[in-house]
């Protein structure tokens, strides 16, 4: 027999977007990994979210290892150690590991040396190469699967039942695009996913959502609405198509604003049962948004989001803002004027990332250049490369001051008081009470990420560790 283990590894101590949950879901890309895989395999899943691959006290594998002849691990920068840690163990007992996902395919070298092999690109092109060198046992260290065409994944959908068998998820994800064109200088999708953007055939992905029985479904995708009128209108085929063919599913997904400006679309969507959106906000100051090179907000313009936010409430539809704090040019009464802004646009859920400079991107280059990243102890240091730690020196504010100005964040928005006050106005304004619901337990959940962001930062604070200015002068926000 031959045996397979998949494993999502999670530093134990991270907190993030698996604590949201109402979000919790499987790791999509192991369902297709397991779905690629030939029959003759047993394959079994190891979610570090819900159980350990690593006994805590030896650091040695903590699952069945009879028959497994390979391990295959997915990580985003964050994950990185803690997957190093697993291949580490797994090379302990003569049992090759295997590193895919976007960190395998922004730092691939690296990778490969702590790895006995690293999938650089998508996995659905090499797969098949790569179990069959493992079965000859002439494993590459390299593989490069390249960007694939989503017309080339009909009728291959990720095995959700496996998943579910294992850990009984209620949510599960859907993938329907690929790439973004736009060019933020933070982001690095356009680094492992690439700069095109690509599109899952309409009917491939209304076929998939009928062959599962997941009613909550989120769109695994930067923004399914596209950058052009030709992929706008496949957006709004496909909720359309959903709607006609009674495909209604609780489901969630990431978009820019320019999608509250289609009514039609907007329409589909609610009839297909949206829950909600989010949409990258990012900043209010334009001259931050130019740095980041987030064209698109800049072009909008803030006056646009409160049309945006009434017209998504028209139709039931919740709107979760993402932010950024701690960009080149964030000053210190940004913080009240993005809270004032939340609550003065009826903003259902406002969550944040610290400003992080992910590898390969520009923001590294040019922050690695200016000798500003303290965070660069290497592989080790990936576990803060999440949004949720500083691991630069701010250069338009002291430390205290922006601990103090993400305190006021917390305090005006996350409180009980204010939490509470958001759902009636939410209820309100949509008119639909699962929907504010959702958004109220986001909110919940949130509560626990955002203090222990904080507490980090106060810690950051306290351990010398800081290279920027900790300390001035308080100055009333």
């Amino acid at each position: 027999m031959k045996k397979l283990v998949l494993i999502n590894p999670h530093p134990q101590d991270h907190f993030g977007e698996e604590n949201i949950s109402v979000l919790v879901q499987m790791p999509l890309n192991l369902g297709y990994v397991a779905s690629l895989t030939p029959r003759d395999w047993v394959v079994d899943v190891i979610d570090e979210c819900i159980e350990a691959a690593l006994d805590p006290e030896t650091g040695d594998l903590a699952f069945d290892t009879t028959d497994v002849k390979l391990v295959g691990i997915t990580a985003v920068s964050y994950q990185a150690p803690r997957a190093y840690a697993i291949a580490r163990a797994c090379k302990k007992r003569n049992i090759p590991a295997v590193i895919g996902g976007p960190h395998s395919s922004t730092l691939p070298d690296e990778v490969a040396e702590q790895a006995d092999a690293a999938v650089v690109g998508e996995a659905e092109g090499v797969w098949s190469e790569l179990l069959r060198d493992v079965e000859r046992d002439q494993l590459k260290k390299q593989y490069f699967g390249g960007l694939t065409q989503l017309s080339r994944l009909k009728n291959i959908y990720p095995d959700r039942e496996l998943l579910k068998k294992k850990y009984g998820y209620q949510y599960s994800s859907i993938i329907t695009t690929r790439g973004c064109p736009n060019s933020c200088d933070f982001c690095a999708v356009p680094v492992f996913q690439g700069k095109k953007y690509r599109e899952r055939p309409v009917e491939d992905v209304l076929a998939e959502m009928e062959s599962t029985d997941y009613k909550g479904l989120m769109f695994a995708e930067d923004n399914f609405y596209g950058h052009s009128k030709v992929s706008n209108e496949r957006a709004r085929n496909l909720f359309k198509g959903m709607t006609e063919r009674n495909i209604k599913k609780d489901w969630f997904g990431f978009t820019a604003l320019n999608t509250t400006s289609d009514e039609e679309c907007l329409r589909y969507m609610a009839s297909s049962g949206c829950l909600g959106v989010l949409i990258g906000i990012e900043s209010l100051d334009e001259e931050v948004l130019k740095g980041m090179n987030k064209r698109v907000n800049v072009r909008m313009g803030t006056d646009s989001y409160k049309t945006g936010i009434d017209n998504l409430h028209r139709h039931g539809i919740i709107c979760w803002g993402s932010v950024i704090f701690g960009a080149d040019g964030d000053k210190k009464d940004n913080f009240k004027r993005m809270t004032d802004f939340a609550l003065e646009m009826g903003m259902d859920i406002l969550t944040f990332g610290l400003y992080t400079p992910m590898p390969m991107t520009a923001s590294f280059k040019r922050l690695s250049d200016e000798k500003r990243i303290f965070r660069n102890n290497f592989p080790e240091d990936w576990f803060y490369y999440n949004s949720n730690h500083l691991v630069f020196a701010l250069n338009s504010m002291a430390l205290d001051d922006f601990i103090e100005g993400m305190e006021y964040v917390y305090e005006n928005l996350y409180s009980k008081t204010a939490l509470r006050e958001r759902f009636n106005k939410t209820l309100k304004e949509t008119n639909n009470s699962k929907n504010a619901m959702f958004a109220y337990r986001i909110n919940i959940d949130w509560r626990v990420v955002f203090k222990s962001v904080i507490e980090d930062l106060k810690t950051l604070y306290d351990s010398g560790v800081y290279t920027g200015v900790k300390s001035r002068s308080k100055v009333a926000i």
